[in-house]
């Protein structure tokens, strides 16, 4: 899920599905955007090697399951901010996938311009899949993709390096992540990994200081503004960096790097860890000042049919498919995330142990709740960048009253 890493952006499923596809029924406008469906679907996605791995396995067996699929194809796009920049052009264009995995981070803009194709006609049984998975994904009562995964944010730390500083206990509000970090950071390592490129990274802050974004009712209370101003402080003191401070593409990327030693990031650095850092030892404990019960954000990935698909049956089909239980712990197994699906669950605990944090507060965990406008996330990533390396000296108040006055509503 290295998704959203850069800046811009009950018990159980049985999995044998009957299903009746009319090959080539479609709309006017699927027929303005693409040929007669032909059997072959295409499947969009971001990220690293490992995620084209674990969509591999979700459609594996595909062809036999879901009539009329005679060939799946990948197309993987280079980053997040690729991903959202293109895929409504390619929309308007007749050439975007089929079917995307994608993140409810920034799907609202994308759903309300008509990019993904509403599922409620489709009868799917979606008992044992999280409810507040469902309801990341349900907009205006319809639901715009089958979710696979449901993981809150975390806080990651380096346990050697805070063994290796002496430290005890692992922190539970901001001020001990302030004074630990204040011990961790030298040797040309920051206490402190905060991507401020990825409007993803201050979210978490501004939630577990009691705020949030709300969408875009309150985002210059006071709770958002104590937040902006903690973060400013800890780059403002040289405790914190940035990937781009770093020379590298992403906050996972300087955790593994042990260029910092915490982080704000999620069960996704799972497969960044196996993969760059295997001798490298970590764990994950809840958001600091909320104490696990506030501050999260919950990070739902879901597949999403794409407007325009030739065959939305056959495509809708494939989606549902893709998420069933042995696809999610594959998943589970080959990127590290949560699945959403309550079966897949105990399979996930035992690979990843220390991520069982999750659990205490998975229930807790809220949307992103971006104002809608996707200017928003690129103006206040501006204003960061701007206080950080240009020496602006705005502050945290101004900056967030300014961005009310435009995009509150």
């Amino acid at each position: 899920m290295k998704a959203r890493r850069k800046r811009l952006l009950a018990a159980g499923l049985a999995v044998v599905m009957s299903m009746s596809l009319i090959a080539g029924c479609g709309s006017n406008k699927k027929e303005e955007k693409k040929a007669e469906s032909d059997g072959v679907l295409t499947i969009g996605f971001w990220g690293s090697s490992g995620e084209e791995k674990a969509i591999a396995e979700a459609v594996k067996g595909v062809e036999d399951k879901v009539e009329g699929v005679k060939e799946v194809k990948f197309e993987h796009y280079s980053t997040v901010d690729d991903f959202f920049k293109k895929l409504p052009g390619q929309v308007a264009a007749g050439t975007a996938p089929d079917i995307v995995t994608v993140t409810n981070e920034q799907h609202i803009p994308l759903i309300k311009e008509g990019v993904f194709e509403s599922l409620n006609e489709y009868d799917f049984d979606l008992t044992g899949y999280a409810q507040n998975a469902i309801e990341a994904w349900t907009y205006e009562e319809n639901l715009y993709a089958v979710p696979f995964t449901s993981a809150p944010s975390t806080f990651s730390i380096n346990t050697d390096m805070w063994k290796e500083a002496g430290l005890d206990k692992y922190p539970t509000t901001w001020e001990e992540v302030y004074e630990a970090a204040k011990v961790l950071t030298k040797d040309g390592v920051a206490g402190l990994c905060l991507d401020i490129g990825n409007i993803y990274h201050p979210t978490q802050y501004m939630n577990s200081f009691g705020g949030g974004w709300k969408d875009g009712k309150d985002i210059a209370s006071a709770e958002n503004i104590a937040g902006l101003e903690y973060i400013f402080k800890m780059f403002d003191e040289g405790l914190a960096v940035t990937a781009k401070d770093a020379g590298m593409t992403w906050d996972g990327e300087v955790f593994a790097g042990e260029k910092c030693a915490m982080s704000t990031g999620g069960a996704w650095y799972v497969a960044t860890m196996r993969e760059s850092a295997p001798d490298v030892n970590y764990t994950f404990v809840p958001m600091p000042g909320g104490n696990g019960k506030t501050g999260s954000t919950l990070h739902v990935y879901g597949a999403a049919v794409v407007s325009g698909t030739a065959d939305k049956d056959m495509a809708a089909n494939v989606a549902y498919y893709m998420t069933r239980q042995e696809a999610q712990e594959k998943r589970a197994e080959i990127v590290g995330e949560r699945p959403a699906l309550e079966a897949a669950l105990p399979a996930f605990r035992e690979l990843n142990p220390n991520l069982n944090v999750i659990d205490d507060y998975v229930d807790t965990a809220t949307s992103f709740g971006y104002p809608a406008d996707p200017e928003f996330q690129t103006d206040f990533t501006t204003a960061l960048e701007n206080h950080i390396y240009n020496g602006d000296k705005t502050s945290a108040e101004d900056i967030l009253k300014t961005l009310a006055e435009k995009y509150e509503g």
